[in-house]
């Protein structure tokens, strides 16, 4: 071959080597550039995870503690400051709901504010996504079966649990009670239990006999609170007929959003009930600082709210509270859910990331008294 053209293919050759070789070695940096952050994300949601589920927060009672809010909040988390690893505060839960049933949270953490104290916020900006999802390891479907009766007492339950798969052999117990005005002042009730094991797709039947009630069925209000166990899972849901009016509960307060109740008349308002965890029914008197009548009457009128106290602070195993009130169509009952139901908590930094961004999720299971539930963290880097 003529020297020229040797030298032509060497030089050829060579930089095909060198190209190729340019190649490798910046897709390994690239490779290894890439590692290196979906490590640094995992390490980020990690430390999230643990600082928000497994601490308390400082002052470690800032879910209970009314003057605690956004401007002197010192430190985030929603651990329980007392029990066991995986108890969390119902209170601190709470101040992250911006709203109720219509009615604005008063005492509202922002995200901004938990973005700042977890350094994933700063100068206007996040630095780090993030999206808090706590909800009820069993979700429950209580659907009565008899509902044109006066008195249901034949329910089919369904449960789900957090996976989205149907609990096959968990033990559900409800407990179907009536509630009724037994003095001007103060409430009476009877009860029934029914037990039954679900089948296959997750489904079983409870039937009841009914509760001991006034003569006339309109003078009592019924409820049925149920109660699943399923592997070591506990969570409970509750079935009240029509909601006649919407509820929420903050601290030792009851707040009554009367926006949708559609009720022109006066409705009375006696005594406040809860059930508690193990099936226990508590009566807790309200504080009629009004000193009158006309503090327990409510209607719409000028104002869309009236908030009462409790006579005795809530425990913490109450898992519903409600109120009894009287109206033209007869008694009725209507609950708050501690926490909320079956979503406890949607608690996010501002939006989901956009297609295609990587993304960490971090989960586990947790308390909240004795029913369980199911906590997932998901965060991102704003820019890659």
């Amino acid at each position: 071959m003529h020297p020229v053209y040797e030298y032509i293919v060497s030089v050829a050759i060579l930089l095909l080597v060198l190209s190729y070789s340019f190649y490798a070695v910046n897709s390994v940096v690239v490779n290894q550039l890439t590692l290196v952050k979906e490590e640094q994300l995992k390490d980020v949601a990690n430390r999230l995870f643990d600082k928000i589920l497994y601490t308390p927060g400082y002052p470690v009672d800032w879910g209970s503690n009314i003057y605690v809010n956004e401007t002197n909040l010192i430190d985030f988390g929603v651990h329980a400051s007392t029990g066991d690893l995986q108890k969390l505060d119902i209170d601190k839960l709470n101040r992250l709901i911006y709203e109720y049933e219509g009615i604005i949270n008063p005492q509202y953490i922002p995200p901004e504010t938990v973005g700042r104290l977890l350094g994933i916020y700063e100068d206007g900006h996040w630095i780090y996504g993030f999206r808090l999802l706590i909800k009820s390891a069993l979700n429950i479907t209580i659907q009565p079966l008899d509902s044109d009766s006066e008195v249901p007492v034949k329910y089919k339950i369904k449960v789900v649990d957090y996976v989205g798969k149907d609990a096959a052999n968990a033990l559900v117990e409800g407990i179907l009670c009536a509630v009724y005005n037994k003095t001007k002042e103060a409430l009476g009730y009877n009860y029934t239990i029914a037990r039954n094991l679900t089948k296959l797709d997750g489904t079983t039947i409870l039937n009841f006999e009914k509760p001991e009630a006034p003569s006339q069925p309109k003078k009592a209000a019924y409820a049925l609170l149920v109660t699943v166990n399923y592997y070591g899972l506990q969570s409970q849901g509750i079935w009240v007929g029509k909601q006649v009016l919407n509820l929420i509960n903050i601290g030792d307060y009851l707040i009554v959003n009367l926006s949708s109740s559609g009720k022109s008349g006066a409705i009375h308002v006696r005594e406040a009930i809860e059930f508690t965890t193990d099936l226990e029914i508590i009566r807790n008197p309200i504080v009629n600082e009004t000193n009158g009548e006309s503090g327990r009457i409510i209607n719409k009128g000028h104002f869309n709210f009236r908030v009462y106290k409790l006579a005795n602070p809530i425990t913490e195993d109450v898992i519903f509270i409600g109120l009894l009130v009287d109206t033209t169509g007869g008694s009725c009952i209507f609950f708050a859910s501690r926490p909320r139901m079956p979503i406890v908590i949607d608690y996010r930094s501002h939006s989901f990331p956009v297609a295609g961004l990587k993304t960490e999720t971090i989960y586990g299971l947790f308390r909240i008294s004795d029913n369980t539930y199911y906590a997932q963290l998901t965060v991102w880097r704003m820019s890659e």
